[in-house]
């Protein structure tokens, strides 16, 4: 693969040296123009035309960085890059500092990023989190002098707030020698839960399952349907049941149902002779290029339990009919690339990864690929194509990627977590997933179904990543003991609850008051069709915080639940669709919400991959909007009356144009955060803002 070969010269010079292309090309037989294509794409590649500074810091300017302090540290004026200039001129070497995205840090802001190039044998990058401006400058010193920088703050030193709330406790070591994440408390943690070795009993269980088989697992049939589909599934693929009972949603942010994802794979032809041959060709694809900010919640279940997610993977090849996986992680995280690696190693000596597993004659190598970099990666075809040597841009779609992904064969393409939980399912049933949800107290008979992690990051007093039962009411998560612990520096001003695609919600969402008792008999009516269990949610919730005439509703009560935040768009008819994802961003206090969402905005524009005209021109046009507003609001002559309104329907028009014609998801959320600031909190607009303080709070 190209872009492996890219990353290992990247990653051995610090850069793209033009004598290794060259070289790579002459290797590979692959076209320079091709190999320079590709590496001109990707933000990670540096190429050596374009004088890569000796040493380069990168702070993370987005969101909860951006939220604590991020700017400051970028400010031309008087922040790093002043310190960088001058010691360019006294030694001579190319010293930068520049922004650069969300590079994953988010419970731990302000997060660097510093290189120097060559990098020492055995270093990747040195990463600092919480360090003020002079702590940073020292760092820049020294390497200047050619001095070993202070010890950079690791993933694996560092143990973020979890549901057991120890804090920062020291690691511990569990069966195997492995590092646990013993301040964890997640169920989803089975292994170190029951106190198991990390032993793969869940892919034992399957092959156990195939070798009493007596006969290959051969996908049913194409022309079966309904009925008797379901009962060709019940008698021959019992594991594959428990995945639907579990009702596992994906946990990437799309949402889209597991089971229908591996059982589309499972039937799908592969172009072989017999279409329902047992191992055909198809992939199993785990994202972990986990780059929207405010979300970390992967980096922990890649760094520190490392064996539910290549057990999923596994899991997943073996009931699909698969015959490889990859675990695409970005580039970023570094230890985690490793501590993967390793694992995969473990396994295949275990014999539950590789050839012959288990002893059952089924084959399902493993292997990990380190990102080239972007947040576009993050798309699921985007990421396939960066997996087939070629720019990182989304697919146009039908076909889609379960009959027509990675090198046009069925794949498979699911979250870190949603791969995580496969081994509890399968072990412990779906049944025992499902009933993990929040239930809300009597005499309400409302309920929900299973669990899910959230990373927290912001105005909390512990940020952090956490389980919790799907349908939890965000207060719950935000402010008990078990969980974040409170929201401090003020009351709650506004909550991201899908890191910047979401855009900003006010602590107290308007409604309609017109939403009278026939327009939610309507609502929930609608949502009947589709899920009788989805309307009795809604209805309960609607009963319970939303009186008929009420005017506003506490941001505070929306349960966490992905689906429930589709119906209330629908069903409310809100002005800008509010989303639930994995990245929870709080803000409290006098928190600048325009300025948040302008910089929201920019890293949409940064990230555009550039395909499709509307984003890429759309996504510069908000920031323009967005970056006017500021300026003339911070010169004291804001944007009023028929002028503000006629930016507020540009804004309006861009959502529309750009939900309606963008080929993948980054296009549908760009105008989100702008449009959300202009609608829900338009004092912004007029009030100067309150002083660095608010928006750089340590």
């Amino acid at each position: 693969m190209i872009v492996q070969r890219l990353r290992e010269i990247q990653n051995r010079y610090g850069f793209l040296p033009d004598a290794e292309l060259k070289k790579l090309a002459d290797e590979s037989g692959v076209p320079l123009h091709r190999i320079e294509e590709v590496s001109s794409y990707f933000p990670a590649f540096i190429l050596e035309r374009t004088n890569p500074a000796k040493i380069v810091l990168r702070v993370c300017r987005d969101a909860t960085c951006h939220l604590r302090g991020a700017a400051q540290l970028l400010d031309n004026r008087h922040g790093l890059p002043v310190v960088a200039q001058q010691l360019t001129q006294q030694t001579g070497q190319t010293i930068c500092v520049e922004g650069v995205s969300c590079l994953g840090r988010c419970d731990r802001a302000p997060a660097v990023w510093v290189e120097k190039r060559p990098m020492p044998p055995g270093e990747h990058a040195w990463v600092y989190c919480q360090r003020d401006q002079p702590f940073l400058e020292g760092v820049l010193r020294r390497l200047a002098a050619d001095e070993d920088p202070p010890a950079p703050d690791t993933d694996a030193g560092y143990l973020p707030h979890t549901n057991l709330n120890r804090g920062y406790s020291q690691p511990v070591v569990g069966p195997g020698d492995e590092p646990v994440l013993e301040a964890a408390g997640w169920s989803l943690d089975i292994y170190g839960r029951q106190k198991w070795p990390r032993d793969y009993r869940a892919v034992r269980r399957f092959t156990d399952y195939l070798k009493n088989l007596g006969r290959p697992l051969l996908p049913p049939p194409r022309e079966l349907t309904g009925q008797e589909l379901e009962n060709y599934i019940q008698k021959w693929h019992p594991m594959l049941v428990e995945l639907k009972k579990a009702n596992l949603l994906g946990m990437g942010g799309a949402g889209a149902l597991a089971y229908q994802k591996w059982l589309d794979v499972w039937r799908a032809s592969s172009g072989d002779t017999d279409a329902r041959l047992e191992v055909s060709e198809k992939y199993i694809v785990c994202n972990g290029d986990e780059s929207e900010p405010g979300t970390f919640k992967d980096r922990e279940l890649l760094l520190r339990m490392p064996h539910l997610v290549v057990e999923g993977v596994i899991l997943a090849g073996l009931m699909t009919g698969a015959t490889a996986g990859y675990i695409f992680i970005r580039h970023e995280y570094h230890e985690q690339i490793e501590a993967v690696r390793q694992e995969i190693r473990r396994a295949e000596r275990l014999g539950a990864c590789g050839d012959n597993i288990f002893d059952s004659h089924r084959n399902f190598p493993v292997e990990v690929f380190e990102s080239p970099g972007g947040y576009i990666c993050g798309e699921q075809s985007a990421l396939i194509e960066a997996m087939e040597d070629r720019r990182g841009q989304p697919r146009n779609r039908p076909p889609e990627l379960t009959t027509n992904g990675f090198r046009d064969k069925p794949t498979v393409v699911n979250n870190v977590e949603t791969l995580a939980w496969t081994p509890a399912i399968v072990l412990f049933g779906g049944d025992k997933y499902e009933s993990g949800g929040w239930r809300p107290p009597p005499p309400a008979t409302a309920r929900w179904g299973g669990r899910r992690l959230f990373s927290v990051s912001g105005d909390v007093a512990r940020p952090g990543v956490y389980e919790v039962p799907i349908g939890l009411p965000l207060r719950e998560l935000l402010t008990d003991a078990r969980y974040c612990g409170g929201i401090i520096n003020g009351p709650l001003r506004a909550v991201a609850t899908s890191g910047p695609s979401g855009g900003l919600l006010p602590a107290k969402l308007p409604v309609d008051p017109k939403f009278d008792e026939r327009k939610r008999a309507e609502a929930i009516g609608k949502i009947a069709e589709r899920s009788a269990a989805d309307a009795a949610f809604l209805d309960w919730f609607l009963r319970t915080h939303l009186p008929v005439g009420a005017k506003e509703l506490d941001v505070l009560e929306l349960p966490l639940d992905l689906v429930f935040f589709r119906n209330m768009n629908s069903a409310f008819r809100l002005p800008v669709e509010p989303m639930l994802g994995a990245a929870i961003i709080v803000y409290a206090g006098q928190v600048d919400i325009l300025e948040q969402a302008v910089n929201f905005t920019e890293f949409f524009r940064n990230e555009s991959c550039g395909k499709c005209v509307p984003c890429r021109i759309g996504s510069q046009k908000l920031v323009q909007i967005g970056t006017e507003l500021l300026q003339r609001r911070n010169a004291g002559q804001p944007r009023t009356g028929a002028e503000a309104e006629r930016l507020a329907n540009d804004v309006r028009d861009l959502y529309r144009t750009l939900q309606l014609t963008s080929i993948c998801g980054l296009g549908y959320v760009a105008p989100i955060p702008l449009a959300t600031a202009l609608t829900y909190f338009p004092d912004d607009l007029l009030r100067p803002p309150t002083g660095e303080a608010e928006v750089s709070r340590s």
